[in-house]
């Protein structure tokens, strides 16, 4: 931000902050400084901050698999695995973050049996973190699910105490592909309706109506993760989709359920068809 404020410093005054669809350079700088302090004051208060211990050893992990380094890095980072000490040994830092990217990188060069060992490995050391081993538990169920294990990806699930959205998304779409998507509607609807703007969870309850059967809501929430995504031309695609399909009678489900459906997907259609032309005004006003 220090960068970018000087970079900045002779095409931007800083004037009419309240005019801006990004907070000013210096509101940023003030921001991150007060984390940073704020941080730091919690460790040596003794605290647990969200950026250390056992979790984020292991997202740093993860972070180096996603950046796709490539084969002969994936291949590096199983030889230094393989090297790894056992016992109490393994459990610091650096050597979490080498075997859970291992073992990302093990299903990344489709050696399923060596990433679900290391995982398993993982599981045990950071068994006694409770954050570090939820983030073991959905590597363990992402492996699975590559490995073309659903079975096995939803027997890892602990579903009934998902709270976070890593565990409601990483943990439904594995029940879903269980065929367990009644299970995975009845607690995202909840879900989405205190996280509106949550498209990834819209998809997943849009796939998780479709499995059973309930066509009128599966085009709703797809349309509503549109919406979430601010594509507000598809979204006004699905909704006229889904009135069609109430027009033609064609939607399974009980009355009463498809009268409260179809007054929603009304609304939501007119709400869209306003926030698509506020858009194309603004991109006219932009131009």
């Amino acid at each position: 931000f220090e960068k970018l404020q000087q970079a900045s410093r002779l095409n931007d005054s800083g004037g009419f902050p309240y005019l801006r669809s990004h907070p000013l350079t210096t509101e940023r700088l003030a921001e991150a400084s007060a984390r940073a302090q704020s941080a730091a004051a919690q460790h040596s208060a003794g605290g647990v901050s969200h950026l250390s211990g056992m979790a984020h050893a292991l997202m740093a992990g993860r972070a180096i698999v996603l950046g796709e380094p490539g084969v002969d890095a994936l291949q590096a980072l199983l030889a230094q695995a393989r090297l790894l000490p056992t016992g109490a040994a393994a459990s610091t830092a650096p050597n979490l973050t080498t075997l859970y990217a291992a073992a990302l990188a093990a299903s990344r060069l489709r050696d399923f049996d060596t990433a679900a060992a290391l995982c398993a490995r993982l599981q045990a050391i950071v068994a006694s973190d409770v954050r570090a081993a939820r983030a073991a538990r959905l590597l363990s169920i992402e492996l699975a699910m590559l490995a073309g294990r659903p079975a096995q990806a939803a027997a890892a699930s602990d579903w009934g105490q998902a709270s976070t959205r890593a565990e409601l998304l990483v943990e439904g779409r594995a029940l879903l592909a269980a065929q367990r998507g009644a299970e995975v509607a009845d607690k995202l609807q909840g879900w989405v309706t205190t996280h509106p703007r949550d498209a990834g969870a819209w998809q997943l309850l849009s796939a998780a109506y479709a499995q059973q059967g309930q066509t009128l809501r599966a085009v709703r929430a797809d349309a509503e993760s549109r919406v979430a995504q601010f594509d507000y031309a598809a979204a006004l695609d699905r909704f006229k989709a889904a009135q069609d399909l109430m027009r033609s009678a064609s939607a399974p489900g009980n009355a009463a359920g498809q009268h409260i459906e179809a007054s929603i997907i009304d609304t939501r259609t007119r709400q869209v068809q306003l926030l698509l032309r506020e858009q194309a005004l603004q991109d006219k006003l932009d131009r």
